[in-house]
């Protein structure tokens, strides 16, 4: 049975390793920028766990409508609550095809609602987008540059479902 939780201190080094599975060496980001969004926001990034431990993660907190946080910086500009940015979703490659990304989802969306949040956003890379695009989101335009993000970067938003 799949089942998720936040972050805790322990999960580090599980979190980098997936991190270093999934990503071209351009996006690996390092733990001092993923940790800053997990203290700017703990009850918004997640862990998936199966029996046999972490199977992914997901790092999101609060965030301005059309902006996409600079990668491989620590979240250090000031939280906004209109929407909730998803900074980061990754299952272990054993994992893909479990249902992990797919309850983070949904995990994520249900902490965003508890949040009175409406949106969800991300930006998507490496060819992701038609996960996302199955998950509700759909491109939207942005006001700052997605420079850093890759040739294939695609700014996404998405309503959260209500009850």
């Amino acid at each position: 049975m799949l089942t998720y939780r936040p972050i805790s201190a322990a999960d580090w080094p599980r979190i980098l390793d997936i991190q270093r599975e999934n990503y071209s060496p351009s996006f690996i980001e390092s733990l001092e920028a993923l940790k800053s969004r997990w203290v700017a926001s703990p009850t918004t990034c997640l862990v998936a766990e199966g029996p046999s431990g972490i199977l992914g993660y997901a790092l999101s907190h609060p965030w301005a409508q059309g902006h996409a946080p600079a990668l491989d910086r620590p979240l250090d500009e000031g939280i906004c609550p209109e929407l909730l940015y998803i900074h980061d979703l990754a299952v272990a490659k054993s994992a893909r095809g479990s249902g992990a990304a797919s309850i983070l989802v949904r995990a994520l969306a249900s902490c965003a609602a508890e949040a009175g949040m409406t949106r969800m956003a991300l930006t998507s890379v490496q060819g992701s987008d038609p996960f996302w695009e199955r998950h509700g989101f759909a491109p939207t335009p942005l006001e700052n540059s997605l420079a850093g993000y890759g040739a294939d970067a695609v700014y996404m938003t998405a309503t959260i479902p209500r009850p």
